[in-house]
């Protein structure tokens, strides 16, 4: 059997059937804009034709192993072919919410957007130390399609929980973040290919400022995405403007200087206009500190960045440690008073253990 994604053999299916191609357009039109992934629900379809593609396609490989819900997110354990397993989330972004944490009767009211978390890896190579993941070690790269079926798996499941908006079309995910398992950039190919499946009008149709790459800085390769006129949002793991603590933290950092990155980047601006994400752990007495701040805004002095902070998740695996607010709160002062754009991220689902950097913390505790 083949993808229903893989347009070659689809097309190969359409002539020897002798279907016209409006037929396919239904069977997209299905699946990316009604969130259906079971042919048998296409009512549209003839019923010859439904059976037909149950033999040759399917839609979504994925299955969902553990699926764990909490009132701002849901997390996915998904097992592909190869009975590897990974995971992805969602978050439900509520314009209202009581102080308990409690979501509002009426959805269609008070959902804002939903975003995704997806996986492009199973494990990582990378190596950040203060990430669990890497513990794992790298398995696998996922095939494009797999990539795509983790949102439309999402877009089904959410169809089924939230319904319909006020304006009477499904609730969908608006953003994408290639920031779950990863890195996506030594994904390249079938990233690249699931990038054009969510910007095609004909398939999810998304903004380009809707989907965020988010990377450990492999220079090579966003040279590359500016040559392809990959034409995303880009999250850089910075973590440290200071090349000392910077490799501790991140040892791949050792092959790419800070000017190389810096460079490429301005092209990146250059060329797309684009704003520049730069993802700042904040690890007590390590990356917190006001010699760190000062790095970090003459470093982004006078260019087009947005700094998030994010306060460290611990992980009893892990030997780092969560700093106090106020070193916080000074860091981010010091970097507005020099003129640079930062917020922080909000602390959710660290004693669940969702949270960024705690990703695959079960298995590495087993």
């Amino acid at each position: 059997m083949y993808s229903i994604l893989d347009l070659e053999k689809v097309e190969e299916f359409r002539k020897k059937e002798k279907l016209q191609p409006f037929r396919i357009k239904q069977i997209y039109h299905n699946i990316f804009k009604n969130s259906i992934i079971d042919f048998d629900k296409m009512t549209d379809l003839p019923k010859d034709l439904r059976k037909k593609l149950k033999e040759n396609f399917y839609i979504v490989s994925l299955e969902p192993t553990d699926i764990l819900e909490w009132n701002e997110t849901t997390k996915i354990n998904f097992k592909n072919k190869k009975w590897h397993n990974f995971e992805t989330v969602l978050m439900f972004h509520w314009s209202k919410i009581d102080k308990d944490g409690n979501i509002p009767k009426w959805y269609n009211k008070s959902l804002n957007r939903i975003t995704i978390c997806i996986s492009s890896q199973i494990g990582c190579a990378v190596w950040c130390k203060f990430c669990v993941t890497w513990k794992l070690g790298f398995i696998d790269n996922l095939e494009y399609s797999e990539i795509i079926e983790q949102i439309l798996w999402s877009n089904n499941y959410i169809k089924n929980k939230f319904w319909k908006k006020e304006d009477n079309t499904w609730f969908k995910i608006r953003n994408v973040v290639f920031m779950w398992m990863w890195e996506p950039f030594l994904n390249y190919d079938n990233v690249k290919k699931a990038i054009k499946f969510m910007k095609d009008q004909q398939f999810l149709s998304l903004s380009k400022r809707h989907i965020t790459i988010s990377t450990s800085w492999i220079v090579p390769w966003i040279k590359k995405m500016i040559k392809d006129n990959l034409d995303v949002m880009l999250a850089i793991s910075l973590h440290s403007a200071n090349a000392k603590t910077r490799e501790e933290i991140m040892p791949i950092t050792e092959r790419y200087s800070l000017d190389e990155l810096m460079k490429t980047l301005d092209e990146y601006v250059e060329k797309t206009k684009n704003r520049v994400f730069y993802e700042y752990i904040m690890i007590k007495d390590l990356t917190d500190t006001l010699d760190q701040a000062k790095y970090l805004a003459n470093l982004l002095k006078n260019r087009y960045a947005h700094v998030n902070l994010i306060s460290y998740n611990e992980n009893p695996v892990v030997d780092y440690k969560t700093p106090p607010v106020e070193n916080i709160l000074k860091f981010k002062q010091y970097l507005e008073k020099h003129g640079v754009t930062v917020t922080t991220r909000d602390i959710m689902w660290r004693d669940i253990k969702w949270a960024c950097g705690q990703l695959g913390y079960e298995k590495v505790k087993k």
